[in-house]
């Protein structure tokens, strides 16, 4: 007489085949998670490179980093400051500006400007009180480096489109560590691996 049920070899081959498809599920969910990670960095670093160029037509320039290098590297002409400089980038298009515009027999006039960028909560870190406190982050959580003049947009790539070349011929570099969170700015410019910047995605 033929009992109904499984045996134990159905059933463990029943547990694999569930074991199986939640692994794959679970990859497939990382995997998805990680593809918005990046998919949100990237819209970020277009973000901060079209609020850079609005920045240059307001100011016909870009912001700079010059004022973290130290008094040894402004001598010696050093363009790699070994330094994060989100921070100073925020200050110029995540804060709301006041603009000399002009000087009367009153003072000076200015003008108030409001940011160039809107951040949200998750890609900003630091305090709003102090200058140069809040840090650009991003998806992962690791800062947005910012470099003028930029290496990969350095003096091998120089933008003749505005006309005669300028001291605005050499554009900034924009990089995110990416998955990794590893970045060594000259080999990462040479070989980008998995970074997210401006001038290669």
């Amino acid at each position: 007489m033929r009992r109904n049920g499984f045996t134990l070899i159905e059933l463990l081959v029943v547990i694999a085949i569930l074991g199986f498809l939640a692994a794959t599920l679970v990859v497939a969910a990382l995997g998805l998670k990680q593809r918005a990670k990046i998919e949100n960095t990237a819209k970020l670093v277009k973000r901060l490179d079209t609020a850079c160029e609005a920045y240059f037509t307001k100011f016909q320039d870009y912001p700079s980093d010059f004022a973290r290098l130290t008094a040894a590297e402004k001598k010696a002409g050093a363009s790699w400051p070994a330094i994060a400089s989100d921070s100073y980038l925020f200050d110029y298009l995540g804060r709301p500006l006041v603009v000399v515009t002009g000087y009367g027999s009153g003072g000076g006039k200015s003008e108030s400007l409001p940011p160039f960028l809107e951040f949200s909560t998750s890609e900003m870190s630091g305090s709003w009180s102090g200058a140069h406190s809040v840090k650009i982050l991003d998806a992962w959580g690791n800062p947005i480096w910012y470099e003028l003049p930029g290496f990969a947009h350095g003096s091998s790539h120089l933008d003749t489109s505005r006309g005669p070349s300028s001291s605005t011929d050499s554009r900034f570099d924009i990089t995110s560590p990416g998955p990794d969170g590893s970045y060594n700015p000259l080999a990462d410019k040479t070989d980008p691996t998995d970074n997210i910047t401006n001038w290669t995605r």
